[in-house]
């Protein structure tokens, strides 16, 4: 896909905490994992998601998104499915987005893309490494507008810290938009309706179902 220099992406960095300590096998296991998030991801948002998921030194990852409205529900769908399916596998992830321009992706690999989204992404997530700043936060240049969408996503991010794998395939569903009902038949086990809504429930899926819909507003007025 070209790059469009007029508009504005979302560039969401990533890494998982404490992945140097972990078996090699494991670490081995979550590239494998990564990739299955950004293909499930695709497939959800196949006109928003033009490369695929990138990996990088080992334990990071990028992915680019066209529409920087869906960013913070794409990267919190990302984390829950890498959650609901841990099994072994680290868990404590930081996830950063950066808004803005970018110049090119060579050869299709996200990784060594340039420009201002990848930059800011980029600077962001090791800013939370060194800074413990939160799990999941947001960048844009306008500083204004940023703001309160970090906000928003510094508090989704903290309601994700404590999700438990079953509550993060619950969420995962939900986010796809799917009922309760679709979620309990495409659970890999059986499951009653009432579990999948206690899931969600202790998730704190209606706290950001809202928060999701106050950031998609903000960030489409005016559109960025």
């Amino acid at each position: 896909m070209k790059v469009d220099p007029a508009k504005n992406y979302a560039v969401v960095s990533g890494d998982f905490i404490g992945f140097s300590g972990l078996p090699a096998e494991t670490r081995e296991a979550s590239y494998h994992l990564v990739k299955q998030a950004g293909a499930e991801l695709a497939r959800m948002f196949p006109s928003a998601m033009p490369w695929e998921v990138d990996m990088f030194r080992g334990d990071g990852w990028q992915f680019v998104l066209a529409d920087p409205i869906i960013s913070l529900r794409a990267a919190l769908f990302f984390r829950a499915y890498l959650r609901a399916r841990a099994g072994g596998h680290p868990t404590d992830v930081r996830l950063a987005i950066g808004v803005g321009p970018i110049d090119y992706v060579p050869d299709n690999r996200v990784s060594a893309g340039d420009g201002t989204a990848f930059r800011l992404s980029g600077r962001l997530l090791d800013q939370m490494a060194m800074q413990k700043t939160g799990s999941m936060r947001f960048v844009m240049e306008d500083e204004k507008r940023s703001l309160p969408l970090d906000g928003i996503t510094l508090m989704i991010g903290a309601l994700a810290d404590n999700w438990t794998e079953r509550q993060a395939r619950a969420v995962a569903g939900a986010l796809q938009g799917l009922t309760i009902m679709q979620i309990s038949e495409q659970w890999p086990d059986k499951i009653s309706r009432q579990a999948v809504g206690k899931h969600l429930a202790r998730a704190r899926w209606p706290e950001i179902q809202t928060g999701l819909k106050i950031f998609e507003s903000a960030a489409s007025k005016p559109e960025i």
